[in-house]
């Protein structure tokens, strides 16, 4: 059986979470244009971060395919299930990357350099070196989450500036908010693939912990956006609200003892805050 196109797109590139990385560096984009975008630039920012992402991601993929065929909320997934095979998916992977860091390369090179970044810090750091060995590997990962955010930015900037830094800097916490509240949830998946997430080797309640650490953190950076006037003060207080409640559900979790239902609440009013803060840059 072959990958359909859909089997590819949600399965192999992941679209939902792979769009939401492209769209935020839209917005840091469009922020830092002042709403007033170059179209031709913008048009091949948006390439270069779509190919680079879905690059970066299909090759996450294929070097997971094992991972992914233990565990049953992925294997579905077109690799594990046949319908793709690895080598396939590596040189469609690759041509991509490597056509969305050629494009970086045509904005600036700081959109190269984030792109090229995302890609080392997500794929031979994380997948490689460091997820099997580590419950401390998603730090890295959240900063390779974070670079499209960054390469948003500098593609108008042409460098990163505190703007683009703090930018960066929110991405990379917040995905961990989002990875370990979710990585609490299927605690279990993770303990059948073998992967030492942090609520697998310290247990859901530390993932819990960890998940309000990043939290505070990722509302002190929405502060610092407010402070430096990235986004207004209704867009600020928009944007700490569905934060808030996201650590509300966490702190439930930890008090109730019911990790699982709450960590899952918490991940879902997560993914709105991002979608909140990023628009609030354009909105201000």
């Amino acid at each position: 059986m072959k990958a359909t196109i859909k089997d590819i797109l949600f399965g192999f590139f992941k679209l939902k979470q792979s769009l939401l990385a492209v769209w935020i560096g839209i917005l840091a984009f469009l922020a830092a244009s002042g709403l007033k975008p170059n179209l031709y630039y913008l048009f091949l920012t948006i390439l270069s971060l779509t190919f680079t992402v879905f690059g970066s991601t299909g090759l996450n993929m294929v070097l997971d395919a094992d991972i992914d065929s233990l565990m049953p909320r992925t294997s579905w997934r077109p690799i594990p299930s046949g319908k793709l095979g690895r080598l396939e998916g590596a040189l469609l992977s690759l041509s991509l990357l490597v056509a969305g860091l050629v494009i970086g390369a045509l904005v600036n090179e700081w959109v190269f350099i984030a792109g090229l970044l995302g890609f080392i810090l997500f794929v031979p750091l994380y997948t490689l070196f460091l997820k099997r060995k580590t419950p401390w590997s998603t730090l890295i990962c959240g900063f390779a989450g974070g670079m499209p955010a960054l390469g948003g930015w500098t593609a108008v900037t042409g460098s990163p500036g505190i703007e683009g830094v703090l930018l960066l800097l929110l991405a990379g916490f917040w995905s961990n908010l989002h990875i370990w509240s979710l990585a609490t949830y299927y605690a279990e998946d993770y303990r059948k693939a073998n992967v030492p997430m942090l609520p697998v080797v310290k247990g859901e309640k530390t993932g819990l912990v960890g998940a309000l650490t990043m939290g505070v953190i990722v509302g002190i950076l929405t502060y610092a956006l407010w402070a430096v006037g990235l986004i207004g003060l209704i867009g600020f207080l928009l944007s700490i609200l569905p934060l808030l409640v996201s650590l509300f559900y966490i702190v439930r979790g930890l008090t109730t003892g019911d990790y699982k239902t709450w960590s899952y609440k918490a991940f879902k009013m997560a993914s709105i805050y991002m979608a909140v803060v990023f628009l609030a840059l354009i909105l201000k």
